[in-house]
């Protein structure tokens, strides 16, 4: 390899293939965080405390949309995904009426049914 180009060509092959997992990793770190925080969600509105719901859900959509900002979004999933936690959020927010929490609920089941395809790649 005495060719400066064969060796530059080397080196640029190398780091892509060190560092592109690690990018994937990242991404996907913003959904698993979404997934998380969304299973927690359901919980706590399960248990009829929608404040607790409100902050999960929060976070969710915040891990989601981080994960759209840094180009991941395999399928259109993610952007599935906080429509519905946007809708969650907006039927259970400043409320404690159990109908209104139930349907947030489903909406963000909805949502996690998307992250969970979305992981998957």
């Amino acid at each position: 390899m005495s060719d400066p180009w064969a060796k530059l060509c080397a080196i640029v092959f190398c780091a892509v293939a060190i560092f592109s997992p690690v990018c994937a990793s990242a991404e996907n770190r913003h959904i698993t965080a979404a997934v998380t925080e969304t299973k927690e969600a359901i919980v706590e509105g399960k248990q009829r405390l929608s404040s607790s719901f409100a902050e999960h859900s929060y976070n969710a959509l915040d891990h989601a949309k981080e994960a759209i900002a840094s180009g991941y979004d395999p399928k259109g999933h993610v952007k599935t995904a906080v429509k519905h936690l946007r809708s969650a959020l907006k039927l259970a927010k400043g409320t404690h009426h159990s109908h209104r929490l139930a349907k947030g609920i489903r909406e963000a089941e909805k949502a996690l049914i998307h992250l969970k395809v979305a992981n998957e790649y």
